[in-house]
């Protein structure tokens, strides 16, 4: 009996080929496509779980993932614009060091603190007495990035312009991200004026730095040599100690932040997850956690395993 997939026809004649001469090409396909399958069922399997964690969340949660080495992305929500908090700091961090490498003033210039700087919120300074303090340009930065210090952050902020910032991400291909306000300016906070960005545009803020090309490969060395100094912070959470991570968290009312890159051996990658709008202060560590944990365990497998499942670390 002829069936039409085992046909072909050579001139008006259609003639019948036995199936068996199909097997080798069926063979073919089978073989060829068979070692891809666990790692696709994987990448299936993170994909759900983060798209699970976003949709159960009782919050807007804006998620960005880049593969630093192969390139593959995953987005939810990556052009929501979301208040960054003292995520913004990694921006002011960049701007500091452009200006320090057009020459404008060194980083190892000493400082005194001004008065007009000193505020309250996280960090220490704003304890330290009056007239008392005087540090290098850099030592204000990895005050304000370990610390997320906001006198160290009001200082810089003055000392670049917030419109330098602005300008810069701009030239780096963040137009939606924008610093608007120094810390702890609950008037500007009422009147609409937030540090503003999207988890997009932080991740190619990220990526950009992790490539060298943030304003000098020797610069984008030291910012990640400052970001990777150990903090807490729920990005941390869901990744192991020994794997070093260049991060900032931020957090206000309603909003909670953590962007960075986790220098996984094998499969480096940069995470940005920006929340808002959340129910209980809690809700924020919690997603981003989640998040963080689950990203990890993808590429963390991804990156030991061959292309059959098999565990083969590095």
């Amino acid at each position: 009996m002829k069936h039409p997939f085992f046909s072909y026809s050579v001139g008006s004649r259609r003639q019948a080929r036995p199936v068996w001469l199909y097997l080798p090409v069926v063979f073919l396909l089978v073989s060829s496509f068979s070692p891809l399958r666990s790692q696709d069922l994987l990448k299936h399997q993170f994909v759900e779980k983060v798209k699970s964690i976003v949709s159960s969340s009782d919050a807007v949660v804006g998620v960005a993932i880049k593969d630093l080495s192969t390139g593959e992305e995953f987005f939810i929500n990556e052009n929501e614009i979301f208040p960054q908090a003292s995520s913004i700091k990694i921006h002011i961090l960049a701007e500091l060091y452009r200006q320090a490498g057009e020459g404008k003033f060194k980083l190892s210039d000493i400082i005194p603190l001004p008065e007009s700087a000193r505020v309250g919120g996280s960090g220490v300074l704003g304890e330290l007495g009056k007239n008392t303090v005087s540090m290098s340009l850099r030592d204000y930065a990895v005050l304000m990035i370990v610390l997320s210090d906001n006198t160290a952050t009001n200082l810089l902020i003055e000392k670049v312009g917030m419109e330098n910032v602005n300008r810069f991400l701009v030239s780096n291909g963040a137009t939606k991200t924008r610093l608007q306000r120094v810390m702890m300016d609950i008037q500007a906070a009422k009147e609409g004026r937030e540090n503003i960005g999207t988890p997009r545009e932080v991740l190619t803020v990220l990526e950009r730095l992790y490539r060298g090309e943030l304003v000098s490969r020797t610069a984008s060395e030291d910012m990640l040599s400052i970001l990777t100094k150990p903090k807490g912070g729920a990005l941390r959470a869901g990744i192991p100690d020994p794997v070093e991570l260049a991060n900032k968290e931020g957090e206000v009312e309603g909003i909670r932040c953590d962007v960075g890159i986790v220098f996984l051996p094998g499969s480096p990658y940069a995470l940005c997850v920006m929340t808002k709008l959340l129910l209980e202060p809690a809700d924020g560590p919690r997603i981003i956690r989640e998040i963080s944990r689950a990203t990890y365990g993808y590429f963390e497998r991804k990156a030991n395993s061959n292309q059959y499942g098999r565990r083969v670390p590095r």
